[in-house]
């Protein structure tokens, strides 16, 4: 069974990552340069449309400075978005 759109993981990931981006006052290609992500990349991640490896989420976690407990939280988000990604 596919995932709808309310459902699929990816888009999920997609709006915590737009969410904590825009929290942080960054721009899609200022959070690009500091994860040392290309910016095409980030709006995929962004829109949904790809799921995260886990060594990605690693750097955006990094990039957005997130702590303990909201790094749990993303990272759970990724590995899901990741595995759907997969297939």
């Amino acid at each position: 069974m596919e995932n709808g759109p309310d459902t699929d993981p990816r888009r999920a990931f997609g709006q915590a990552l737009r969410t904590l981006r825009q929290g942080a006052r960054l721009t899609q290609q200022e959070l690009a340069v500091k994860a040392g992500l290309g910016i095409r990349t980030l709006s995929d991640l962004e829109r949904g449309t790809a799921g995260p490896r886990p060594a990605t989420a690693a750097l955006l976690v990094g990039a957005l400075g997130l702590d303990r407990s909201d790094s749990e939280a993303f990272r759970t988000l990724a590995h899901a978005a990741w595995r759907a990604a997969r297939g």
